[in-house]
């Protein structure tokens, strides 16, 4: 392992309650905290692998800032009529695949399971988040979190944030 891909045991700890504070916030469906996990300039993508490793730009969802992210969040409490329904995010342990200019570049394997109360679990996507994380005074935010999913297809609706 390199010096650029090794962990200090701080910034891992702080990396896990990232990870796990986002998960929870959304399984939770504390939709209001998702924006505030985010720098104020970001980047959030819902992308396919086949377009992302095609390099094409089509994207489910795209948002480049915190006051998209809150758009989001308004419309998905206030104005989008659907089935009620709960997510569960697992995820992997995040991997260190750089360190650029103070923010860790990291990927993480996720499986997002959606449930209904009248209906058996079903899997919603599963996938990788691909993240640019950066220190900030209130710890650390996702600069960037795009989330590459490896099913073709998807559920005819994303509302929740994944």
């Amino acid at each position: 392992m390199s010096p650029a891909t090794r962990w200090d045991a701080d910034t891992l700890l702080a990396l896990h309650e990232l990870h796990a504070d986002y998960a929870a916030a959304l399984d939770a469906r504390e939709l209001e905290r998702w924006p505030g996990f985010f720098t104020e300039a970001c980047s959030y993508r819902l992308q396919s692998r086949e377009n992302f490793d095609r390099g094409l730009p089509l994207c489910i969802l795209a948002f480049d800032s915190r006051g998209m992210l809150q758009d989001r969040v308004y419309g998905a409490q206030e104005t989008i009529y659907h089935d009620p329904y709960v997510q569960r995010h697992v995820g992997g342990l995040p991997r260190l695949l750089a360190r650029e200019d103070g923010a860790l570049v990291t990927e993480t394997s996720v499986l997002i399971v959606r449930t209904k109360r009248d209906a058996m679990p079903e899997i919603l996507l599963a996938g990788r988040y691909l993240d640019r994380v950066v220190p900030t005074p209130e710890g650390l935010r996702f600069a960037q979190r795009w989330l590459i999913f490896d099913n073709d297809l998807l559920a005819n609706s994303i509302v929740d944030p994944v």
